[in-house]
C-alpha cells in the first residue's frame, strides 16, 4: 500500500511531503529506488512490521538510499496509526544502524534523534560564497558547525530572515562542499523572538531545498543547548518562510534525549 503524507504543517499549511510504502517482505533495492523515482518525492520510506511494537524503516531520495530521514519517519507512523496497525504509546524505529523510539500521542508524533554530536569546521569563506553571505552577516556567538542527530548537515547562523530568505544559492558549490565534508548539505537558520528560522538544502542528494527537516533542526537544537542563553526543553522551528507557507517542527527533551515531533 502506498501513501502520500504531509508531514511538520503549520495552521494546515506547509509542511513536506514524502511517500510511505508498506511491506510485508523485504523488496530489492532497485524496486525501492525505481519506486522512490516514481513518487518524486525527496524520500519516500518503505516500512515492514517487525513486531507489535517494532517496525523496519528504509529512506530513499529520487537518486539513492539514505540511512535515515526524520520527517519520513513521522509520516510512516501517522500512517500506521491512521491505519489502524497502531494506537497511542511508545513504539520502535529499526533502523540500519540503530533503533529509534517513537511517541505517539493524541495530535502529534515524536521520534528520539540519535546521540548529538557537533564538530567544528575550518575554512568557512567556501560555505559563505556558496550562499552569497558575508561574514559579518553571521549571527554573533553562533559558529558555522556540522551536527548530527542521525544525518550530518553544516549548520550556518545568519543574522536575520531578511538575510536567511534572500541568499544566493550555488547549487554546485554546496553539493561539492557537502561531498568534501562529508555532509547532506547545509541547514541555514536565524533566531528572532524565540523561534528558530531556517532553510535545508541538500543537491548532492538531489534535494535543491527541503520543505521542512526533522534531523536537521534536531541536532541544531542539541547545539543551541550547548549555550547557556539557548538552553530549552522546548523549541519551535519554522523553516520554508520564503516559499510563503511555514513549517512547523517540534524539538524537545523527552527523558533527557532530543525529540523532534510534528502535529498531525
Amino acid at each position: 500500500m502506498e501513501f502520500i503524507i504531509n508531514v511538520f504543517t503549520y495552521n494546515g499549511k506547509g509542511g513536506n511531503k514524502a511517500g510511505v510504502v508498506m511491506i510485508k517482505e523485504d523488496i530489492s533495492k532497485e524496486e525501492c529506488q525505481k519506486k522512490a523515482k516514481e513518487l518524486e518525492f525527496s524520500e519516500t520510506v518503505f516500512v515492514k512490521k517487525i513486531s507489535k511494537k517494532i517496525f523496519e524503516l528504509k529512506f530513499y531520495t529520487p537518486q539513492c538510499e539514505i540511512e535515515f530521514c526524520g520527517h519520513a519517519s513521522l509520516g510512516a507512523f501517522y500512517v500506521l496509526k491512521k491505519t489502524g496497525v497502531i494506537e497511542e504509546g511508545e513504539y520502535i524505529e529499526r533502523l540500519g544502524f540503530k533503533d529509534l523510539k517513537v511517541i505517539l500521542e493524541e495530535r502529534e508524533i515524536f521520534l528520539e534523534q540519535d546521540s548529538i554530536r557537533i564538530e567544528s569546521v575550518p575554512k568557512i569563506k567556501k560555505i559563505l560564497d556558496s550562499i552569497g553571505v558575508k561574514k559579518e552577516e553571521l549571527y554573533e556567538g553562533l559558529e558555522i558547525v556540522i551536527g548530527y542527530s542521525g544525518l550530518r548537515d553544516i549548520l550556518i547562523p545568519v543574522k536575520s530572515r531578511k538575510i536567511l530568505n534572500n541568499l544566493k544559492i550555488d547549487l554546485e558549490k554546496i553539493k561539492y562542499i557537502s561531498k568534501d565534508y562529508d555532509t547532506v548539505g547545509y541547514h541555514v537558520y536565524t533566531i528572532e523572538n524565540n523561534r528558530v528560522y531556517c532553510r535545508n538544502f541538500a543537491p548532492l542528494y538531489g534535494i535543491d531545498e527541503e520543505a521542512a527537516t526533522g534531523s536537521s533542526n534536531g541536532a541544531l537544537f542539541g547545539y543551541l543547548n550547548t549555550f547557556e542563553r539557548y538552553k530549552s526543553d522546548y523549541l519551535e522551528f519554522f523553516q520554508g518562510e520564503n516559499y510563503g507557507e511555514c513549517s512547523k517542527i517540534i524539538v524537545r527533551f523527552i527523558d533527557g534525549k532530543v525529540y523532534v515531533g510534528s502535529e498531525f
